[in-house]
């Protein structure tokens, strides 16, 4: 029974995803998400390089997460991050902890929207909860992510020499792969993005 309420959940869940892309509920992270992204650094790698990669992103919500919310500290509205299961978690039999963190924000506009880091996309806040079903476990609200990120080490210029020499390379050998949006032909966004962090740190 679980395994057909998955496959049967699956099949639901693609269709109404193509309708929600085919409507505008969901889209690609903006030209402005990036370019905030580029000036939020984690470990040394700005998060334009680390969120556009689905290899180092996918199976990482919570810091990803936490990392997309700090692009938006400084922005009017509101910004949240939201722990719960969500059912592409919940009814996966071959998945054992269904806990998700995603990023919930009310623009300037008052528009709510949801980024979800592990599938780089950004939804209409309603949409989102009728694909994912979520149920809440936790919230931290914009203090309480400013109060968490107060604790944050500075970023040394060591650490991106160090990510630029091994890390980098990881992340070019994904390009085009499948499973990577912002690196396919024709977009390539990941691309441009390594190329500017590179050129920032030979050039430091």
């Amino acid at each position: 029974m679980k395994n057909f309420r998955w496959r049967l959940y699956k099949f639901l869940s693609e269709k109404i995803m193509l309708w929600g892309l085919k409507k505008g509920y969901v889209w690609p992270y903006s030209a402005d998400d990036i370019e905030k992204f580029r000036d939020v650094y984690y470990g040394g790698a700005p998060a334009s390089v680390i969120l556009l990669c689905n290899a180092i992103t996918n199976g990482n919500c919570y810091d990803r997460a936490l990392l997309a919310s700090r692009a938006f500290m400084g922005e009017p509205g509101d910004v949240k991050l939201i722990y719960a299961s969500v059912a592409d978690l919940r009814l996966n039999p071959e998945v054992k902890e269904a806990d998700h963190c995603f990023v919930e924000r009310i623009t300037g506009d008052g528009e709510h929207i949801v980024y979800d880091t592990s599938t780089g996309f950004v939804y209409s806040k309603w949409f989102y909860w009728l694909l994912n079903r979520p149920k809440i476990r936790k919230i931290n609200d914009k203090q309480a992510i400013k109060d968490f990120l107060m604790g944050d080490e500075p970023e040394h210029p060591e650490s991106s020499k160090f990510i630029l020499a091994a890390v980098v390379p990881c992340i070019e050998a994904t390009y085009g792969q499948s499973s990577e949006l912002y690196s396919a032909p024709g977009i390539e966004l990941l691309q441009r993005e390594v190329e500017l962090f590179k050129k920032k740190v030979l050039c430091a």
